[in-house]
């Protein structure tokens, strides 16, 4: 083709220096020209020197111009050169659009593609005759711009990445233009993807591609096809290791000596740890924009608590006030006002000293270098009202330490404490009678002692000799005595033992409200089994069944108390039982929680009616009559005894031929307190 027409030289320096400088002048000239000859004569010189230096201005413009566009003209005659050289073994062909090209030499008025007549060189040099560039810059900037891959047949910049230290550092390939399949891989790319490049060969691009990017993938590698790039294409890909990656992909088509696409040019970059950190970031983001939103919401809510606490700061039940470091009152609140009757005006700003008795303002001065030293300060003291009484307060406070170790001010709450003192005398006046009560109560108990001794000891001793001599009567003189007489023989020995129960019962009820002390952890498993070898003979006799729901847990209590509470309570429902298969069963209320176990006793027995529910837990209480059932009525308000002594209770649930369950509740584990509790009333 015939060489391209070369372009004029750009405007020199010194063309736009002249330019500017006459521009100037004309202006001056003009301007000179207003003040002396007025505005119509001076006009046309004014008009003259603003054209000047528009036309300065466009010469600077030009000049500029041309001088950043020289690198793109000279490239264009030095191709234009090549083009006309006989010696060169190949030609340029114009090609309209060409990708790459047409985007980095976008100046050029024309584009050229080199298409070889023979075997393509190893290598293109271009020479060029200007001393402006050299070739090895313009080589750099060919290969930047992707030109010199399109200008050298078979070469492109994969070819260049291979050699060197670009192979390193940049995953580059080539593709198939129809399959995508890889033609060639840089050793950075194979490290990174995990395989080899005769396993690539093999394989789609697109079969490592995540599913959901497949179709995006597939319509921009055809995109790249047909527009000749694509650009910062990000997706999401799987390594032979199975890891999950993230790519961002630049893709270039190539094009062969037919001016179609041989393949296509692929760039990638790892962005897997940019994309997290951009989710980070942006889940950072909502987080912030979030908790942002959660203080402007706490602000407002901030604003509303404002007044609300200033409310609650004025009325509290306590009093507040700060001191400064002089000891004068700064700040109080209404309460303090209200409890000593005066006004705001009357104490701020006022010492201290002025709530104080006069004994104690003397040594006030003292206290308050103490507790500016000390930093803290809890002192009982007195007030003076502004009505001259006198309250007793309880005083609480700590200092505000500013910069440099000054004091700023004090935080005080005081409490008035008159009313809780006259309580606390009359409490302590109330724990001397109680003491003396006690000690009444201690010398009773001993008294009661020494007669629980001579009840078990002297009363029953004479009425052991009268059962015994009653029946030697009876065995060795009875056939003397006509039938009356031996009658009332028989009536005296049945009183006596009678007798003998009911202070058995007395003995037994009145150590049922004292517990030993040794309260402890109760294995009712084991208490049963005692229970059921001491009653062994009455079970047998009766033909009854003791059974149990297992496992019975554990309480706390007074271990011989306990059994004796289950022992009468079995043996009464075996007692007062007349069915042909006696039963008792013991077992517990599981489903209840707190602190406090129920234990229930059932029969199967002849049943109480409702209306006697309560009376049959008092003293000798009797349901039937001796003849029917044997027994003193004592059993049942020892049983009652034994469980207020535990600080429990008892109750029953009963009909008549129904049988009965008695309920009784006992603690689990040991209360706050561990002391028994001796004479304890609780409602049943």
């Amino acid at each position: 083709m015939p060489a391209q027409s070369q372009r004029k030289p750009a405007y020199s320096q010194d063309q736009w220096g002249a330019a500017l400088i006459l521009g100037l002048l004309w202006v001056g000239f003009g301007t000179a020209s207003y003040v002396i000859l007025g505005y119509p004569r001076s006009l046309p010189i004014l008009v003259l020197g603003a054209l000047m230096l528009l036309i300065a201005g466009r010469v600077q413009s030009d000049s500029e111009r041309k001088r950043w566009a020289a690198p793109i003209h000279q490239l264009a005659r030095e191709l234009n050169a090549i083009a006309d050289d006989p010696q060169r073994p190949f030609e340029l062909t114009y090609v309209p659009e060409l990708g790459e090209v047409l985007r980095a030499l976008r100046e050029l008025k024309k584009v050229w593609h080199p298409i070889p007549k023979s075997d393509p060189p190893s290598s293109l040099n271009l020479t060029l005759s200007s001393g402006e560039f050299s070739s090895q810059q313009l080589t750099d900037s060919l290969t930047r711009s992707a030109l010199l891959a399109s200008l050298t047949p078979g070469v492109d910049s994969l070819d260049v990445s291979l050699s060197g230290d670009f192979s390193t550092t940049d995953m580059v390939s080539r593709l198939e233009s129809r399959t995508f399949r890889w033609i060639e891989s840089s050793a950075a790319e194979q490290e990174f993807l995990g395989w080899e490049l005769k396993q690539l060969r093999e394989m789609s691009f697109l079969e490592i591609v995540h599913p959901d990017d497949y179709e995006r993938a597939r319509d921009e590698l055809r995109a790249a096809i047909s527009k000749g790039e694509v650009h910062g294409l990000v997706l999401r890909i799987k390594t032979a290791r199975g890891k999950p990656k993230a790519i961002e992909m630049n893709v270039g088509a190539r094009y062969g000596p037919d001016l179609t696409v041989s393949h296509l040019r692929c760039h990638i970059t790892d962005v897997t740890a940019k994309i997290r950190a951009e989710r980070e970031l942006r889940l950072r983001t909502r987080e912030l924009t979030q908790v942002n939103e959660q203080l402007r919401h706490i602000n407002r809510e901030l604003e509303e608590l404002k007044d609300r606490y200033s409310d609650l700061y004025q009325n509290a039940p306590a009093m507040y006030f700060s001191l400064d470091d002089q000891g004068r009152i700064l700040e109080c609140n209404d309460t303090l006002l209200r409890t000593l009757g005066y006004r705001r005006d009357e104490i701020i700003s006022q010492s201290y000293e002025r709530l104080l008795p006069e004994w104690r303002r003397s040594i006030f001065a003292a206290r308050f270098a103490d507790f500016r030293l000390n930093g803290k300060v809890e002192i009982e003291s007195q007030w003076v009202m502004a009505n001259a009484e006198t309250i007793d307060v309880w005083v609480s406070g700590t200092t505000v330490i500013g910069l440099g170790g000054k004091l700023l001010h004090t935080r005080i709450v005081a409490q008035d404490v008159t009313a809780r003192h006259r309580l606390e005398a009359e409490l302590q006046e109330k724990n001397d009678r109680l003491a003396v009560t006690i000690d009444e109560l201690s010398r009773k108990n001993k008294e009661m002692d020494e007669f629980t001794y001579v009840v078990s000891h002297d009363l029953q001793e004479p009425l052991r000799t009268l059962i015994a001599f009653s029946d030697f009567l009876l065995r060795d003189c009875g056939d003397k005595l006509d039938s009356n007489g031996q009658e009332y023989v028989r009536y005296l020995v049945d009183a006596s033992r009678r007798m003998r129960a009911l202070i058995h019962g007395l003995l037994t009820l009145s150590r049922a409200g004292r517990v030993t002390g040794d309260f402890t952890t109760v294995n009712l498993e084991e208490v049963m089994s005692f229970i059921k070898a001491d009653l062994g003979e009455l079970i047998r006799s009766k033909g009854a069944e003791v059974r149990t729901t297992a496992p019975l847990p554990t309480l706390w209590g007074d271990r011989d108390r306990i059994s004796q509470l289950l022992a009468n309570l079995i043996s009464n429902g075996l007692k007062y039982n007349q069915s042909a298969a006696p039963w008792v069963e013991v077992g517990t209320l599981d489903d209840e929680p707190g602190p406090w176990l129920t234990v229930y006793v059932r029969d199967n027995g002849i049943g109480i009616d409702p209306q006697f529910h309560t009376k049959i837990f008092q003293l000798f209480r009797r349901l039937h009559t001796r003849e029917e059932y044997e027994g003193t009525g004592a059993g049942l308000a020892i049983c009652s005894k034994i469980v207020h002594a535990h600080g429990g209770r008892i109750w029953i649930e009963s009909e008549p031929n129904q049988g009965a369950t008695f309920f009784i509740s006992l603690r689990r584990s040991p209360p706050e307190s561990s002391m028994p509790q001796t004479e304890v009333t609780h409602a049943t």
